[in-house]
Formats: C-alpha cells, sequence, structure tokens
C-alpha cells in the first residue's frame, strides 16, 4: 500500500479495513511510511502523507469535506463507511482517485461489494493474504502481483514452522494431552514467547481454560465474546502486550488486526476447517524479529475431519511449512488460472460473472470432422431459443468454449396474474477439443443429448458418444465402487429393466447371466489421480460425476473422460460380470446361518455416529458385536448383540398372510438396548425393521429383512493350495484368545508370534466385542518399480470343539462367517485404523494392556495417512487348528469355497485356510 501511495503519487486514497485495531495500524504505518526510508525507496526528506482516522460517520458532507479535504489518506472501516448514506458515499467517491481494500477475501459479503460498487469509475486496489473464501464465491478483480510464501521464508519476513501432532483418540483426553505438549514446548522457548490456545466457541473456551489455570507461572488469561466488560477485555490485552501473561485462551478475539509478533506457539484445541484461516493465524506466528525463536503448532491429528485441502496441514510427522506452502499456493495458482480463463471471454454481463458458475460434472460427447468449429451458430442449434426472454452468450477463442445462459418466465401455480412469476434459468457449456475432435455439450438441465446445437457447432456429421464407448469412462479409476448398476435384459422379445444399488455392486455380479445382459447405467466412486472421484454413465451417451467445479476445471473433466470414450484399449465389456437376483420371500430358507451383519448404514457411515443405549450408559458401535446365537436351518433366525457388559436377544421372524410377506424384529431376552444417533434414541429392534442386518446362509447365499439373494451358480470347492498346514504343539487347540494376560497357550498367541516374528510394522490383539478380526497385522510394502502398497492381514482365529483335529462341519461355521463380515473394511481402510485406534486399550477383570503387540499408535497413523495415496491391498485369513488339512471333508472345502467366492466376488481379496497337518 505505502509503495503504490507514493510511486503513484496518489493524491488521495481512502482505505477500508474489517476493525477498529486494524484501522489504528494501518493508519500509523501511512504515517510513518514504514520502512521505506529506511531501505531507501524515498528520500530521507520526503514529506509524509496527513492521515485521517474516520472513527464514526459523519454527520453531513460539509463535515466529511473537512475531514477528506485536510487529508492525503483517510482509513475507516467497513462498519463506518458501509453505514453511510448513499449521498455520504457518493461524496467519498468524489473526493477519492483511489480505493485501497485491506483484507479483500471479505469482498464477497453483501456491505463490501456494494462499497465498492460506489468506486466502480476509480482506482482499485485490494490487498489479502488469502484470495479465496470458505463458501467458493470468488473474489473478482485481476490478481497482479502475489508473493509467496516460501519468498517470505526465504527472504527472513517468516520463519520456519514446527508442527507437532498430538494423537490423542480418546475424547476424554485430547485436550489435556494438546495442552501439555503446548506447555512443554513454552517451557523450551525463549521467555517472550507467548502460547495461543484456540477454540471454537466461547464454551469451549471456558473448559480449555480450566485446564491452562494449573500453569500459574505462565499468567494464563482468556479473551472472547463472552467477556462483556470492555475494561477487562482491554486488561486481558494489556498483560498480553506487556508480556505479564504468556498464555491466552481465545476463540476469535485474536483475529484480524490484533499484531502481537510474541504469538509463536499455537494450540489447536479445535482445528480451523478453512485454508484462508489458518493462512491467516499462520501469518500471525510466522513474523520474524531478532529477539524472536520459531513458531510452533500444535494440534491433534486423530479422527481430524477436516477439508480435503488442510488434510496434508494436520498429519503426523508433515513438514508443515511445505506443506502450507503447497495449499496456498495451489489456492492462489487455482483462483490465477481461473481468472485468466474468465477474461478470455468477451462481452458477457457483469451481473453473472464466469468466475462464479460452479455447474455439476456433466456432458454429452460427439465426435466431430471438422477443422474449425463454429460457435457462434449456436442459436440455430437450440430448440426453443426464440421462446426465452433473456439470453447472454459468451466464447473464448483461445479455450474453444462458449457459454450460454437462458432465462425465461415462468408461472406460478398459487396464482394466475401475469406480473406474478418466476425465472427458469439454463446453462450451456460447449466446448471443442481441436486435438481429439470431441464436442462436449453441458446443459444444467441435463434435458436431452442436444443433436441439432452439436450440428449446428461442428456440422451435420458429428456422431454421439454411446453405447459401450461411454462405459469406458469407469476405466482408470482406482477402488472403483459401483453405487448403482442399471441393466437391461433381453427375455424373447420382452425388455426388462433392473437397477442394482448399493456400495460395490460390481463385486457381487456372477458369471451365469451375462449372455441376455447388456448395461443400461453404471454409477459409481473411487480415487483418480490422488482424489476422491465419482463418475456416472448411460447407454444413451449421457456422462455425469457428483463433483461441482468451476468452469475452468469442468473444461478439464470434459478433456479427462473425453480421453477415455476414444481409447480403443479400454474394454467396457469388463464393467459387469452378470446379475443378481432379490425376491421376497414369506419364510426363512432352510439353511444354515453362518453370519449376521450389521446393517449397511453402519458401514457406510462414520463408525462413531452410532453408539447404543442401556439405560443412561452408552456403548460405542466399536465396541459392540452382533453375533447368530444358533446355526439352525429352521425357525426363526435368532441373533444376538453384545457388548462387555451388556448382551440382548433377538429374533427375525417371516410371515406370509394372503400373499402378503412380512418380517419383524422382536426382542427375545437379555438388557433393553436402543441405538442413540443424529441425537435420538430409537428401539433397536424399531432401527432394524427399516435397517434390517444382513444373514448369510452356507451356500453364499442372502437375507435383509424379507429379501432373499442367491447366487447364480454354486462357488467351486477350496484348492488344497490354499489351505496351510501348521504344527501346534505347545498350543491347547480348545483355547482362543490370549487374553491381558497373554495365555501362551491360545491359539491367537501363537499366531501373535509368528507375525511379530516377520516383516509386520503393527500387529494388534483386536479380539473382544466389535472386533474387525482377531488380529490384524500392516505393513507397507515396498516395490522396485516403485509401486509401494499398505497390505492388511485380517487373522480369524476359532477353537476347535474337540481335542484333536478332524473334519467337522461345525468348526468352521462361524470363522467363515466372520471372515466373509471383515470384508467390508476393504471399503476405507483409513477406518479399519481409526476403529484399531479408538479399541485401544484392551480391558478385562480390571486389567488393561495394549492392543499393541507391535508398533504403535504413531507408526499405524503415517501408514493409515499412506492409505490415502497410495495402493491398500487385503488378505484375509482363518485359522481353525480344529480342521486337519488331510482329514478334511468336501463339505467343509465347499463351505470354504463360498467363502472364498464371497470376498473374490466382493471386494477380490485373496483368502486363506491355517489349520493343523
Amino acid at each position: 500500500m505505502l509503495s503504490v501511495l507514493v510511486s503513484k503519487q496518489c493524491t488521495k486514497v481512502l482505505v477500508i479495513v474489517p476493525t477498529d485495531a486494524l484501522r489504528s495500524q494501518i493508519a500509523g504505518k501511512f504515517s510513518s511510511l514504514g520502512i521505506l526510508k529506511e531501505l531507501g525507496v524515498i528520500p530521507g526528506n520526503h514529506h509524509y502523507p496527513i492521515v485521517g482516522m474516520l472513527k464514526s460517520k459523519p454527520d453531513s458532507i460539509a463535515e466529511l469535506d473537512q475531514i477528506f479535504e485536510q487529508s492525503n489518506v483517510i482509513v475507516t472501516t467497513i462498519n463506518i463507511a458501509g453505514q453511510m448514506s448513499s449521498e455520504l458515499q457518493e461524496r467519498m467517491v468524489h473526493h477519492c482517485e483511489y480505493l485501497f481494500i485491506d483484507e479483500a477475501h471479505h469482498i464477497g459479503a453483501r456491505t463490501w461489494k456494494e462499497l465498492k460498487g460506489k468506486f466502480k469509475n476509480r482506482k482499485i486496489l485490494q490487498f489479502t493474504a488469502t484470495p479465496f473464501r470458505n463458501d467458493n464465491v470468488t473474489i473478482d478483480g485481476k490478481i497482479i502481483f502475489k508473493y509467496p510464501l516460501k519468498k517470505a521464508l526465504e527472504n527472513g519476513y517468516f520463519k520456519k514452522i514446527h508442527f507437532k501432532p498430538v494423537n490423542e483418540f480418546d475424547p476424554e483426553k485430547v485436550d489435556t494431552a494438546i495442552a501439555e505438549k503446548a506447555v512443554a514446548q513454552l517451557r523450551e522457548d525463549p521467555i517472550n514467547h507467548i502460547l495461543m490456545a484456540r477454540v471454537e466457541t466461547v464454551a469451549r473456551a471456558e473448559e480449555v481454560f480450566r485446564i491452562y489455570e494449573q500453569y500459574r507461572e505462565f499468567n494464563p488469561v482468556q479473551i472472547h465474546s463472552g467477556i462483556k466488560s470492555k475494561k477487562d477485555r482491554e486488561r486481558v490485552r494489556q498483560e498480553l502486550l506487556t508480556g505479564r501473561s504468556r498464555i491466552v485462551v481465545c476463540v476469535d478475539m485474536l483475529g484480524e488486526g490484533f499484531d502481537l509478533p510474541e504469538l509463536k506457539i499455537a494450540a489447536f484445541h479445535d482445528i480451523r476447517k478453512s485454508l484462508a484461516v489458518t493462512l491467516q493465524l499462520a501469518g500471525r506466528f510466522t513474523r520474524s524479529r531478532v529477539d524472536l525463536g520459531e513458531p510452533t503448532f500444535i494440534a491433534n491429528v486423530a479422527d481430524v475431519g477436516v477439508r480435503d485441502e488442510l488434510r496434508k496441514l494436520y498429519e503426523h510427522d508433515a513438514d508443515w511449512n511445505v506443506l502450507l506452502e503447497q495449499s496456498s499456493e495451489e489456492a492462489i495458482g487455482g483462483q490465477i488460472s481461473l481468472h485468466q480463463f474468465a477474461e478470455g471471454f468477451v462481452d458477457f454481463p457483469a451481473d453473472i460473472p464466469l468466475q462464479n458458475l460452479h455447474p455439476a460434472t456433466s456432458t454429452v460427447i460427439y465426435k466431430t470432422k471438422c477443422t474449425e468449429w463454429n460457435p457462434d451458430n449456436f442459436e440455430r442449434g437450440i430448440k426453443g431459443l426464440g421462446s426465452v426472454d433473456k439470453i447472454f452468450h459468451s466464447i473464448n477463442p483461445h479455450a474453444n468454449t462458449l457459454v450460454i445462459v437462458t432465462a425465461k418466465k415462468v408461472p406460478v401455480d398459487w396464482i394466475k396474474v401475469n406480473e406474478v412469476y418466476n425465472w427458469d434459468w439454463e446453462l450451456y457449456i460447449v466446448y471443442w477439443n481441436s486435438e481429439t475432435k470431441l464436442l462436449f455439450i453441458h446443459s444444467s438441465s441435463n434435458a436431452g443429448y442436444f443433436p441439432t446445437l452439436a450440428q449446428a457447432v461442428a456440422g451435420a456429421d458429428v456422431e454421439l458418444v454411446q453405447n459401450n464407448d461411454v462405459f469406458r469412462t469407469l476405466s482408470g479409476i482406482k477402488r472403483l465402487l459401483l453405487y448403482n448398476v442399471g441393466l437391461r435384459k433381453q427375455l424373447g422379445r420382452l425388455i426388462r429393466y433392473t437397477m442394482q444399488a448399493g456400495s460395490d455392486v460390481e463385486a457381487g455380479l456372477g458369471e451365469t447371466a451375462k449372455r441376455n445382459v447388456t448395461k443400461s447405467n453404471l454409477f459409481g466412486g473411487g480415487y483418480e489421480h490422488g482424489k476422491r472421484t465419482s463418475i456416472g454413465c448411460s447407454r444413451k451417451g449421457r456422462i455425469w460425476s457428483r463433483r461441482i467445479v468451476n468452469i475452468e476445471a469442468l473444461i478439464g473433466w470434459f478433456n479427462s473422460v473425453g480421453a477415455k470414450v476414444i481409447d480403443e484399449t479400454i474394454d467396457p465389456d469388463e464393467i459387469l460380470k452378470g446379475t443378481l437376483k432379490p425376491k421376497i420371500v414369506g419364510s426363512r430358507p432352510a439353511k444354515v446361518p453362518v453370519r449376521i451383519d450389521w446393517p449397511e448404514k453402519f458401514y457406510m457411515e462414520t463408525e462413531t455416529d452410532f453408539a447404543f443405549t442401556y439405560g443412561t450408559r452408552k456403548v460405542p458401535l466399536h465396541m459392540t458385536d452382533i453375533n447368530l446365537k444358533d446355526i439352525s436351518d429352521t425357525g426363526n433366525i435368532e441373533f444376538t448383540v453384545k457388548s462387555d457388559n451388556y448382551s440382548t436377544n433377538f429374533s427375525l421372524q417371516l410371515t406370509e398372510v394372503d400373499d402378503v410377506q412380512e418380517y419383524k424384529f422382536a426382542r427375545t431376552g437379555g438388557d433393553v438396548v436402543k441405538i442413540y444417533s443424529k441425537g435420538q434414541d430409537i428401539p433397536l429392534e424399531e432401527f432394524f425393521y427399516y435397517n434390517p442386518p444382513v444373514v448369510w446362509f452356507a451356500d453364499g447365499s442372502s437375507l435383509e429383512g424379507n429379501t432373499y439373494t442367491e447366487l447364480n451358480s454354486e462357488p467351486i470347492a477350496f484348492a488344497d493350495s490354499k489351505i496351510e498346514a501348521w504344527n501346534w504343539s505347545g498350543t491347547n487347540i480348545r483355547r482362543e484368545s490370549q487374553g491381558v494376560t497373554k495365555d501362551q497357550e491360545s491359539i491367537q498367541y501363537k499366531v501373535i508370534q509368528k507375525l511379530i516374528a516377520d516383516d509386520s510394522e503393527i500387529v494388534v490383539n483386536d479380539d473382544g466385542s466389535g472386533e474387525a478380526a482377531d488380529i490384524v497385522a500392516v505393513r507397507v510394502v515396498e516395490t522396485e518399480g516403485g509401486d509401494n502398497y499398505v497390505e492388511i492381514d485380517l487373522y480369524h482365529c476359532k477353537f476347535s470343539s474337540e481335542d484333536t483335529p478332524g473334519a467337522r462341519l461345525k468348526d468352521l461355521y462361524e470363522v467363515s462367517g466372520q471372515a466373509q463380515r471383515s470384508s467390508y473394511w476393504r471399503e476405507n481402510p483409513s477406518r479399519l485404523f481409526s476403529h484399531l485406534m479408538r479399541r485401544d486399550p484392551m480391558r478385562e477383570n480390571g486389567q488393561e494392556v495394549s492392543r499393541f503387540e507391535k508398533g504403535d499408535k504413531n507408526v499405524l497413523q503415517k501408514i493409515s495417512r499412506m492409505s490415502e495415496i497410495i495402493e491398500s491391498r487385503m488378505n484375509i485369513y482363518i485359522v481353525q487348528p480344529g480342521i486337519s488339512k488331510a482329514r478334511i471333508s468336501e463339505e467343509q472345502k465347499k463351505l470354504l469355497g463360498v467363502t472364498e467366492n464371497y470376498l473374490t466376488e466382493t471386494y477380490e481379496l485373496p483368502f486363506k485356510a491355517i489349520v493343523s497337518e
């Protein structure tokens, strides 16, 4: 600001700031011209400007004229300038040739925008360290200068930031852990450093302050809007400014305008989920001064639900400086790129800024043969264009992009008056890639395939991309899960359309029915280029995803899907393998159940969203199990919901009366239990009616409420090569768990010791109610080609029903069901890792031991972070020394084959059995 004032010889400047504190600071900088003389930028005898501070609204134009005529620079707040009458605002415009706006990321707000509009014929300069907003509203104006964080660090204006993570999963211990680490750092730092503990609310400030109060040598204080007395707030500020207090707990009172370079330790008790605010806080703490050391940020990285662009900032052992720069530069660079892209369009109305368009990602694609396209010809191609009331369009010739916005008056249903109507707006974005010769058409209404528009702008010989070619768009998406699959099935002359829905539908489709089935539409999600993505495609030619993006990013998405649809090496027929056929039944199948799964809802939402209420006590989902009570092939399906201290029995009952099939869940014994979710308790049997657990049978069929689904084909028997025989000498094969005493004769102890001895980095004893598996082993596998991956092994142990190994089918039922159920963890390895850490330590009979037999939470947290970047693989093992490999029966192999079939067809999980010789 100061340099512009001097270099442009500005005669009269109005400076708008957001706060009173900034008004005083900025006015002081202008009065002294900062360090411009010290640096030799201006001569020592250069005159200082006359600076006026406007602290209240002038009562009249005469009063305003007097202030402005006597000053070269006038500094005021948006609260004052924005509340002036239009007449007074126009008078400020009359006096000032220049408008400087500080902290310009506020410009999206109505008051700021309206005041800026008054100066539309004046020169306006906007200053901000964060040219982006949480609400994604673009800050208008051209970015003409950017000072990178890296440069500030190199030039010594910022100091290196140290990030010290806390890894605490117990919510009752998090604040204490953060405070302890922060105070320890304060004791190590220079004596003039100050610690700021940042919280989200006044209530949280009071809670956290009680923790810091014990550190009386630092005279802790708190400052927030809950302190109503202005005198008390000022006293706290003075305590900080004079250094008498070196710990402050605050909400937002140390925001813009409070200049305290001694702030060098930031303890984030509530993490800000905004890159802009994080950068502002970083700027406060990283300011360099000779007598000050380097800043430290402290935050809890366990289960942090931060926005995607912040995740790298808060993860364990991250180089905070590098990641801060990357996140900031990426956001700023993206804004510059978007501005440049938008500037390529001409004659578009200012009321519809292109930077603020956020279309959904959807398109139809045409193959073209033209050497040049004709976007100006679009009006001939949009049917009904003559009936619209407004039409705007603009072309970016450099980016081959046409944007059209139409508006039409539509009557209101509840009144028959012509003067009362709604506006029906529609957005078209048309893009032609001159290299691939592909034409993309996006419409906000998704109404049709726009063949006439394609012909109008690219010629009559255009060809719509449809049928199997569109399904190529699913290629290249890692961890692809199909949520919806529409199928077109030919039955003689009849055609039947069906829809499959649910996570990983593709993995549940068998090969048998493929001959007479064609794909109609698919929708799925996964990861591409290191980010979460989704993709949908219809045989008729429409392609879409769930993403909402700006117009430049939409063009990038067009190019990405376009490259796939013309890639002849992609075989779209690999997408589906067959279909399943669910049906409604009025009685249970006469088959042996081997497992029961929680409702799908539990697996699709966060584990901590659910708990079970027993009277006044709540038991979390991760400490609760659901298990079959018996394995009878007749009668009601009996099962139990169980935790360490509670157990409730339920029955699934199916009936059929007058061809109407019904079902219900009834509590048949044990503790009264409700499920707690979204702030309310619901009887569990009622919850199960709307969200039925899934019962799986020995032949691979399943029952969800009264919806029964059989496999299309019988799985093949389990191969002998996948059965591994161990020597179990020294182990009591009828004793499964090692418990807190680590019973050395148990099956689990033997497996754990073997895993500890090999290359696993993590070995966790997860045994107990709510377990993912009895034992979980994790390692990072490094390959010569650099395609590293995280490997996760789940071991399910089961005791033998007799003293000697044999061919008893009952020894396999439960453990096979456990193996099948654990496959859900493949969907989200990070969720598995959080589950393991959340369940630590193990408690039993008043004793407590860590569940980590090898490695610790810190190591697992690192691997969890890696699993979001590199591929994860999972293997599932059952351990049943009661089975003899030499004597194994065909029935046992068949049951193992059913388990393998489920694991491979759903999540393609390798499966092995560990038995006796």
